[in-house]
């Protein structure tokens, strides 16, 4: 009984110590906000510095936010480690270094200086270098090209009808599908030139890992080749779009309505996934997806009903006109029916001679048909007179009012002496 429990002892002992030793192999450094971190190597301690970001909570303030870890070293001499909790990024730090992940896989992914992380998930990175570098750690509150993206898809799912008819981008479209479809047709005749049964081989040993492998140094001979020979790109571009737009010129934009149809949906499609992918919060951007369909496809006899019932049940208070505005709508809407008239009397729907028949004078019709006033000059001048009198009519009436108030205030005064 003695020797079972000193041999559960003993092994308890060796589990902590197991773990004490498995803890203290690597250092976790929990980064949160915008953060910078510098590291010297060759460095005497036997840890491993493993940088963290926690995540961060769902909310409409991170809909447009984005967090980047940036790698500051000279050379790209450095091998990059990622995973969700820092055991699993020590462990492939260790097989890294034990020389295991050559034979668990041999084409890892390229090591990135700027990496995007997913926001409400947590994130782990360690860095295997001889080198000095910094980790930095970038949180955009309000990143503008997630911005603009998800504004640019909306702008894109109300506008696809009107783009759907539009000559000009049909013929953009149809440039910029002419010169990647003319790279896609090079590329196939290329691949003609290789031999199949040593690449379905190689495909079928290596598994998906080739595959990755290959296409990864295909995009990185692509880049070099358009760095290296931007001439040649630049001619082969401008000739591509050339024959692009003679080809779409002969065959014309789409007049038939189910193409100008398909064009359409497939651009709002495209404004879809520009909205979904504009954020990580992916509930907030599918609710603004939802939201801009409903606006744009709602029923007009539903709104007009909406309007209709909200106007009675909440009736707006019609505003008084002041003395000002009274005189100038006034002035203003004369000005139109005189207008109106004018040019009715000058059409031929008006009967001009039947009207000038029944006028005593005829002539003064003709020149208000020309463009004159509507009013002589002695009508003017009595107008003038009735206003003026009018207005000393008023001041003596106010004087009067004046001053039999000071009376009133007077004999008031008096009285209160008296008294």
């Amino acid at each position: 009984m003695t020797n079972k429990r000193n041999y559960c002892a003993l092994l308890y002992l060796l589990c902590m110590f197991i773990c004490s030793v498995d803890s203290a192999a690597y250092d976790v450094h929990w980064l949160g906000g915008s953060t910078t971190i510098d590291r010297d190597f060759p460095s005497s301690k036997q840890t491993v510095d493993i940088y963290c970001y926690s995540g961060t909570s769902k909310s409409l303030l991170t809909l447009w936010q984005t967090v980047k870890f940036h790698v500051k070293v000279k050379n790209n001499e450095f091998s990059q480690y990622v995973a969700s909790t820092p055991e699993e990024v020590y462990k492939d730090y260790t097989e890294d270094s034990y020389g295991w992940s050559s034979v668990i896989s041999p084409f890892q992914r390229k090591a990135q200086k700027s990496l995007s992380l997913e926001l409400f998930t947590p994130t782990c990175m360690a860095i295997n270098t001889k080198q000095r570098y910094s980790i930095e750690l970038q949180v955009i509150r309000v990143d503008i090209w997630r911005v603009m993206l998800m504004f640019l898809g909306i702008a894109l799912i109300y506008s696809a009808k009107t783009l759907s008819g539009n000559p000009l981008f049909f013929y953009l479209c149809g440039i910029l599908v002419g010169v990647f479809a003319s790279f896609m047709v090079l590329v196939y005749y290329v691949s003609k030139l290789l031999p199949k049964k040593t690449l379905t081989y190689g495909i079928l040993i290596g598994g998906w890992t080739v595959g990755v492998y290959v296409f990864q140094q295909i995009w990185d001979n692509v880049r070099v080749i358009i760095s290296s020979y931007q001439t040649y790109v630049f001619w082969y571009t401008l000739v591509a779009s050339f024959i692009s737009f003679l080809v779409c010129y002969r065959i014309g934009p789409p007049r038939n309505e189910r193409s100008k149809n398909l064009v359409m949906w497939t651009l709002q499609a495209v404004g879809v996934l520009m909205i979904f992918f504009s954020s990580h919060y992916q509930e907030a951007s599918a609710t603004v997806i939802v939201m801009s369909l409903s606006v744009k496809y709602f029923p007009d006899w539903l709104l007009h009903k909406i309007q209709g019932f909200w106007h009675r049940r909440f009736p707006p208070k019609p505003r008084l006109l002041s003395s000002e505005e009274y005189y100038e709508q006034g002035a203003r809407e004369t000005k139109r029916a005189l207008e109106d008239l004018r040019k009715h009397c000058a059409s031929p729907d008006c009967a001009q001679w039947r009207i000038m028949l029944k006028l005593n004078d005829s002539k003064r019709f003709a020149s208000f048909v020309e463009g004159n006033s509507h009013l002589s000059d002695d009508e003017i001048l009595d107008y003038e007179s009735y206003a003026f009198s009018l207005e000393s009519a008023r001041k003596p009436a106010a004087n009067s009012t004046r001053n039999n108030n000071m009376e009133i205030s007077d004999d008031d005064s008096s009285d209160d002496d008296e008294i």
